[in-house]
């Protein structure tokens, strides 16, 4: 990425080494999506790997699509 600004470098990186986002896996049709946490019910696609190539060209699991989560807390 090329940034073309005048401002210096420390100014726009900010607070950038603070932010660690937690990634988790989903299991998913013989592979995964993986995912950062947005809230306790919401997450965010970061990518996806899968055997099936059909689900690369499915625009619901895109990376960067917000996803609902449903948390199975059995017994």
């Amino acid at each position: 990425m090329i940034l073309y600004t005048p401002l210096p470098p420390e100014i726009i990186m900010k607070g950038s080494e603070e932010h660690k986002p937690a990634y988790f896996q989903i299991p998913y049709s013989g592979g995964f999506i993986e995912v950062e946490i947005i809230s306790p019910n919401r997450a965010k696609i970061v990518r996806i790997n899968s055997r099936d190539l059909n689900d690369y060209l499915h625009p619901n699991l895109q990376p960067g699509r917000e996803i609902k989560l449903k948390w199975d807390i059995g017994d």
